[in-house]
């Protein structure tokens, strides 16, 4: 089975309850292909010269995506690869975890055989929460290797101020950083529990759940708390260890035209905020 082999054979559209009503928020579903979420908000912000361009949840590059944003003026521009669809106005921003969840529609290529439908998974953070290296320079925050972390980012410092370098990539960039840490090993504690809902790690996280695997980083959990760069410190929180598949149907199956003599299938499905795809395709290879 090959998934992603074009940027349509992976389709999300978020699922968000917006109270539309007069407010200071102009609210958009943005749909994108070839732009990863962090990316294209920094892009709106200096377009329109604002630095508050809310968001509900990080979007992969290499797919078809549609979300919500969230800006104090009207985008009056135009992006390749992207289209602005205006919703109306609110007085709520839209910020990261306010969606409901994500509904996907995606096409498997080079199948021999039908996919069959699958109800729920283990909660793996998936793939694209680990891309650039991110888990790595996040555990390097943690053990404050400002340095360290500097050189992997190739950022240019002065006067061996790492961590003003670290900072000028801007709060969200460097949480998604530590993010990606605390994911790496959530899902390392989940293939060993068979808890229903287990931690993610953080300064003020209770419990014995990750005593081995700080043992093994070598670090313990009030390192999460970054005294250098106080806005990047993680509290923790809870996360439960397997996701309902919602509403899975298969669409159609059909010769793939990518690969003679073999068949794709189009399924969709929803999946809860947090959840990823990728962990569904993982149980269907």
């Amino acid at each position: 089975m090959k998934i992603k082999e074009l940027p349509e054979d992976f389709v999300v559209k978020e699922v968000l309850d917006l109270k539309i009503e007069e407010g200071s928020y102009h609210y958009y579903l943005v749909t994108k292909k070839n732009w990863n979420t962090l990316d294209l908000v920094k892009e709106i912000g200096q377009r329109l010269h604002v630095k508050d361009v809310g968001y509900a949840g990080n979007k992969d590059r290499n797919a078809v995506t549609s979300q919500y944003i969230s800006v104090q003026k009207k985008i009056t521009f135009t992006l390749k690869n992207v289209t602005f669809e205006y919703v109306g106005t609110g007085k709520q921003r839209i910020f990261l975890g306010s969606l409901k969840g994500n509904a996907f529609t995606l096409t498997l290529r080079d199948l021999e055989k039908k996919i069959s439908p699958v109800k729920e998974v283990v909660n793996y953070f998936g793939e694209q929460r680990f891309s650039t290296k991110n888990a790595l320079i996040g555990k390097m925050f943690v053990k404050k290797q400002f340095k360290d972390a500097c050189k992997e980012l190739e950022l240019v410092t002065v006067q061996n101020d790492y961590v003003g370098a670290l900072k000028r990539l801007g709060k969200e960039q460097l949480k998604f950083y530590v993010h990606g840490y605390q994911s790496e090993l959530w899902n390392r504690l989940a293939e060993k529990s068979k808890k229903k809902s287990i931690p993610i790690i953080g300064y003020l996280t209770e419990g014995k759940d990750y005593d081995r695997i700080l043992k093994e980083e070598g670090i313990a959990k009030e390192d999460f708390l970054v005294r250098s760069i106080p806005e990047i410190g993680v509290e923790g929180g809870e996360r439960p260890r397997v996701v309902q598949v919602e509403n899975f149907k298969s669409i159609s199956f059909t010769d793939d035209e990518l690969h003679p003599g073999k068949k794709k299938q189009v399924i969709s499905f929803f999946l809860e905020k947090g959840a990823y795809a990728t962990t569904v395709l993982d149980v269907l290879q």
